[in-house]
């Protein structure tokens, strides 16, 4: 008989932007091993893939999801269940594994950070390290993206090393068959960030590097509260005529976006692996990163890196990078493309699959 396994995919989808690549391109890529496994997704929508869904009501984050979740997973009585965030429901009794992308909530703090009243922020806060404590310390095992993730967890919490397994992110396999198109997005040569605008990504010092040199700034970013924020930061440092926001993009239109531009760039101060980045290098341009946290992990030396504390240091870079000789920069972009080939999802599901196999022989 086959053993059960229920993966929680509710975060499925490009709305959820990172967690919902990543659900979606591990899944995809786990049905490509055809594994002898008896498998179920739950998810809050039918998904068009060849594993069974079951369809539940429950949001991630929500009060709901801590009573319906556990409810369901005892129905199908599973002999494993594969959370793909930190959010474990704390009343669930049987074997699970879990996927830690950061502890970036950990550092990030304050009323900029949150989307609610400061009277409801430190409940909310609490939920969040109660969770996370739970699902680090009754889990089968845990997965993280990068090493870096990996060592901060054990800088905060008691678990054994060995608990803890590495599967990188990827590109998706689009990006290198797209082929970009001629036209450019502006007339102006631009930098693109791509990513949340949380705190944690220091936007505000992007614009204030970017204003000092003659690029413009394309953003790719979710609307949402934090974009409606960005918005008046933007107005408030009076760059307006520089800085371009948009937001959702399909794959073709990103890669055009990452092809035509001077470089992908990234203040952010956390980071648990960065993946607008290697879909940067895939795409053909150069990447100028923050040497923080996982990002020279992750990198290596296919960046330009900076002290994102220090202005002057992130304009340097951005004029270091923008006036190369096109045969420099060419060959910069190669060596990219190669370093990016180097992650596939097909890894990150095998490593995944061997997590499971270890807890369910």
């Amino acid at each position: 008989m086959k053993k059960k396994l229920v993966i929680d995919a509710r975060f499925w989808g490009p709305s959820h932007t990172g967690l919902g690549r990543y659900s979606k391109s591990l899944i995809l890529a786990i049905e490509k091993l055809r594994p002898k496994l008896d498998i179920t997704l739950l998810a809050n929508k039918k998904i068009k893939v060849g594993f069974k869904t079951v369809v539940v009501k429950s949001r991630p984050y929500s009060f709901k999801e801590q009573i319906e979740i556990p409810r369901i997973i005892n129905q199908i009585n599973p002999d494993l269940t594969h959370f793909l965030h930190f959010n474990v429901p704390l009343q669930l009794k049987s074997p699970f594994i879990v996927t830690i992308h950061d502890l970036i909530k950990h550092h990030s703090t304050g009323k900029d950070t949150t989307t609610r009243t400061m009277l409801t922020y430190p409940i909310k806060r609490l939920a969040y390290f109660m969770t996370v404590k739970h699902a680090l310390n009754h889990s089968s095992r845990v997965l993280t993206p990068s090493n870096w993730v990996k060592k901060d967890i054990l800088n905060h919490y008691s678990i054994p090393a060995n608990k803890i397994t590495v599967t990188p992110e990827a590109v998706d396999q689009t990006y290198y068959k797209i082929k970009p198109r001629q036209s450019r997005p502006l007339a102006q040569p631009y930098l693109i960030y791509v990513g949340n605008a949380y705190p944690h990504k220091n936007l505000i010092q992007l614009i204030k590097a970017v204003k000092k040199t003659s690029l413009n700034l394309i953003v790719v970013t979710g609307r949402d509260v934090f974009y409606q924020r960005l918005r008046k930061l933007i107005k408030s440092l009076n760059a307006q005529s520089i800085v371009k926001i948009k937001g959702f993009t399909s794959d073709v239109d990103l890669k055009n976006l990452y092809y035509h531009s001077v470089g992908f760039i990234t203040t952010s101060l956390f980071e648990g692996f960065g993946l607008p980045g290697l879909e940067a290098l895939a795409s053909g341009t150069l990447v100028l990163a923050s040497k923080r946290a996982s990002m020279p992990e992750v990198y290596q030396d296919n960046a330009f890196y900076f002290n994102p504390d220090n202005l002057n240091n992130i304009v340097k870079q951005i004029k270091f990078a923008s006036n190369l000789t096109t045969l420099k920069r060419q060959r910069l972009i190669q060596a990219g493309l190669k370093h990016a080939q180097q992650f596939s999802w097909a890894q990150t599901a095998e490593k995944t699959f061997l997590a499971y196999q270890a807890i369910l022989k």
